[in-house]
């Protein structure tokens, strides 16, 4: 009995044998030649055991004499306790050999050991673009000029756009309020210089033709001026309101009353004097405001 046991286990222990044996990993290009630097599929296939832990090779295994450009791993299918893992390489070949091989492995995982079975090795044809190389070689000159179409410099151009921006922005920080003082400066002798002509004007024709149209001009055209001068809506004000703004001022007080009662009160020959004197004042006390807003803007700086 004992012999008849052993008998069996003889027969049976090949075939035992046999299902632990892993099978080759089976690989091939996409094409049977390539270029140089052209890219190429490398299809690898394995079969083996469900129960079998099996690794394709990644992004580190030199796939020399070629380059891997990219890889795509499939998932894995089992069938009959079978499984089958595939996946696709794009590779790429700078040397210059005729005739270039490769053998890919995978990598079975064996209790605390790792069995590595490679593929059988398969070659490609390299396809040779230039077939003699003339020695010396001859350089073909050529020296005639192309013609180059012009481009215009954008980001040249935006360069000194963002250098003038800057130095602007630092001019202004620097001498800012300078600029706004000399400016506010100018305004003011400009409107004044204005305002005193056309003042001069229509009392000029008042003095000429004794026209109350021409002194309610003049007094019109001296509220407008101090409303931009005072920025304030005097031009609106009674004369009362005036004398208020300006703290019962005795020449603005007198000034005005004595021109609403030859404008109103239809007094103009009996008070010629007293009118032109009127005139004066008021174009007087508008000078006097004028300095006084000039000193003020001169010495917005200090404050």
């Amino acid at each position: 009995m004992r012999n008849y046991i052993l008998f069996i286990v003889l027969c049976f222990l090949p075939w035992m044998a046999s299902g632990q044996q892993v099978l080759k990993p089976l690989g091939n290009f996409g094409k049977d030649s390539v270029k140089l630097g052209e890219l190429i599929e490398y299809r690898l296939v394995h079969h083996h055991p469900a129960a079998q832990e099996v690794i394709l090779p990644d992004s580190n295994y030199s796939f020399a004499p070629f380059e891997l450009v990219s890889k795509y791993f499939y998932p894995t299918v089992t069938k009959a306790g079978i499984s089958t893992d595939s996946a696709v390489y794009i590779l790429r070949t700078f040397e210059t050999q005729a005739v270039q091989f490769l053998s890919v492995p995978v990598y079975v995982l064996q209790q605390q050991d790792t069995l590595t079975v490679s593929s059988d090795t398969n070659r490609i044809i390299l396809h040779q673009l230039v077939s003699n190389v003339q020695e010396p070689l001859l350089v073909k000159a050529q020296t005639g000029l192309v013609q180059v179409e012009e481009r215009f410099n954008w980001p040249y151009l935006l360069l000194w756009i963002v250098a003038g921006l800057a130095f602007l922005a630092l001019i202004w920080f620097i001498f800012g309020q300078a600029i706004r003082i000399k400016y506010n400066l100018y305004r003011l002798r400009k409107d004044h210089l204005y305002f005193v002509s056309r003042y001069a004007s229509h009392v000029d024709r008042f003095v000429k033709s004794g026209s109350a149209q021409s002194m309610e001009k003049a007094v019109a055209l001296w509220k407008n001026y101090l409303t931009r001068l005072e920025r304030s809506a005097i031009n609106s004000f009674t004369t009362k309101e005036i004398v208020e703004y300006y703290n019962d001022d005795e020449e603005v007080n007198t000034s005005l009353r004595l021109c609403d009662r030859a404008i109103y009160g239809n007094l103009l020959s009996e008070t010629d004097p007293e009118t032109r004197k009127a005139l004066s004042m008021l174009r007087r006390f508008a000078k006097r405001r004028y300095k006084t807003h000039r000193e003020l803007t001169k010495n917005a700086k200090n404050k």
